[in-house]
């Protein structure tokens, strides 16, 4: 009996694994290197199941890039459970996708493997023919807008200048304005501002005794002309002494007095550290303005010539002030002038930072913005530091552009011809190169020289070019060495023909010819 069960769960267990069925397929089994493949792992089932598919690390030796949701599709009472793999290989040969695990209701399924080709992608050389590295092109600097870090970093600086030196004048105003005064005015009212000053610490008591001291000396230095400052307590009492026996200050012993007390307070407060009552110290402040007020009533008037030489003396100090404020502001500009010199020297080098500052025609030309534009029916693009400006011509089929006069460091002339046939006509370049030096001989030029060279533009645009130098006489007479460069061109049923003149010396002119030649291009023009 028991055998018999056994046998019966037995059967029972292999019809249920025959319920479930697992597939491995893949959308090609022959791929290129790199080429991505598509593959799907499908899950049947009479009844809802839970399926856990293999993760992306499973499919080695292929790489899995990516993986969808599961798809679930349900059909006449059938489940179908997909997910679908993106695979790719970098290696070619022949690969073998190992067969995969799935996972349903917990029993583990395999599905088949798959055996798939990884093929080389061919070059073909002689269909597709391989070039030759291209050498590295010299590129100008670009210069555009140089100016602007070293303006900021120069309006910075002069900020700062004008600050300072607004700081100095304020400060000297202040002086000034105080200076102003009459001595005894300015000993008063430095005596009053004294009052309001508070007494708790032996360092008020020292500050405030300094500040009393200090401004009787320097009233009793600028009324009576004794040294005043350099003196000792005693000596200045002594100086004061001799002044009233000599008749040139009237002092009564009593103001004498007093400030022998107050400076021997002083000194003890300063010195030895003395704690005097707020009461006697504010007694004190007291006695100095009565002193200073005495010696104002002391002093003798001044005479007539006393006063011209004050006066004198007062505009001597003016203009001295005012000749050092000159020599502090010329200073400070020669080094900022030296500082910037420096600066363009060390980027640009001595002669172009010259003709930076003082300005040189064709470097203010690399400088700008250039401007691209097309020109006449040849529909010829250039790059230039200005549009061309076309001249009036007889025949409306021949045009002619220009930028400059022979006056000038630089000159850029485009002259065009065409016809109104339709058909392709044949220019004879050797004609328009031999015709190059009798135009510039009917212009005034003299001692023409010219050779001839083919030519071929960047963009592949073949042409010839005729280059060499002629004198030519200026307006004022002077006699100057031209060089020129001439390309022909024979584009879009036309004939066109560039000329760039400059000054032979011109150390910039190669960069700005350089510049242009690799802007030429040619518009396609439609039938």
């Amino acid at each position: 009996m028991g055998r018999g069960i056994h046998i019966l769960l037995l059967l029972v267990s292999c019809w249920t694994f025959a319920q479930t069925q697992v597939r491995l397929t893949a959308d090609t089994l022959e791929v290129r290197l790199a080429e991505q493949i598509t593959l799907d792992i499908a899950v049947s089932s009479d009844k809802e199941v839970r399926v856990q598919f293999p993760p992306l690390n499973a499919f080695a030796p292929f790489e899995a890039i990516d993986s969808t949701a599961v798809d679930t599709v349900i059909s006449n009472k059938k489940y179908t459970y997909t997910k679908t793999y993106a695979l790719i290989q970098f290696d070619s040969g022949q690969f073998t996708l190992p067969q995969q695990k799935v996972v349903v209701d917990g029993e583990l399924l395999t599905t088949d493997s798959l055996v798939v080709r990884v093929n080389d992608v061919v070059v073909d050389t002689l269909e597709q023919p391989l070039f030759p590295i291209k050498t590295v092109l010299p590129m100008a600097k670009n210069t555009t807008g140089w100016w602007k870090p070293y303006a900021f970093g120069f309006l910075i600086l002069v900020a700062f200048v004008l600050a300072y030196i607004f700081g100095l004048r304020t400060q000297k105003r202040i002086r000034a304005k105080r200076e102003k005064l009459p001595p005894f005015e300015r000993a008063i009212q430095a005596l009053q501002a004294l009052e309001s000053k508070a007494l708790d610490k032996q360092e008020a008591y020292k500050d405030y005794y300094s500040k009393m001291t200090d401004i009787v000396r320097n009233y009793l230095e600028d009324e009576t002309h004794i040294d005043a400052l350099e003196s000792t307590s005693d000596e200045l009492l002594s100086k004061l002494e001799l002044l009233r026996d000599s008749g040139n200050l009237e002092l009564s012993n009593a103001t004498i007095d007093h400030l022998k007390e107050v400076l021997s307070t002083a000194d003890l407060v300063k010195f030895a550290r003395a704690l005097p009552e707020e009461r006697l110290a504010r007694m004190d402040r007291e006695k100095i303005e009565s002193v200073v007020k005495d010696t104002k009533a002391g002093l003798p008037e001044p005479t007539e010539e006393e006063r011209l030489q004050n006066e004198a003396y007062a505009r001597m100090r003016r203009k001295q002030q005012q000749r050092k404020r000159i020599k502090i502001a010329g200073l400070a500009t020669v080094g900022v002038l030296a500082i910037s010199a420096g600066i363009m020297i060390a980027n640009y080098g001595a002669i172009q930072a010259k003709d930076r500052v003082f300005g040189h025609p064709t470097l203010r030309w690399l400088q700008q913005e250039w401007i691209s534009s097309t020109y006449g029916i040849s529909m010829m693009s250039l790059e230039t530091p200005d549009v061309l400006v076309r001249k009036t011509t007889q025949n409306r089929l021949d045009q002619q552009f220009v930028l400059g006069s022979l006056e000038d460091a630089f000159m850029i002339v485009l002259h065009m011809e065409h016809t109104k046939s339709k058909e392709e006509q044949t220019v004879d370049l050797q004609q328009k190169v031999d015709n190059v030096i009798s135009t510039f001989d009917s212009m005034g030029a003299t001692n023409i020289f010219q050779k001839q060279n083919d030519y071929t533009t960047t963009s592949g645009i073949e042409g010839v070019l005729a280059s060499g130098s002629f004198d030519w006489t200026k307006q004022n007479n002077d006699t100057q060495r031209k060089t020129y460069e001439v390309y022909h061109f024979t584009e879009n049923k036309g004939f066109q023909q560039l000329q760039l003149i400059y000054d032979r010396n011109d150390r910039y002119a190669k960069e700005i010819i350089e510049r242009i030649l690799q802007s030429i291009a040619f518009k396609e023009i439609k039938s």
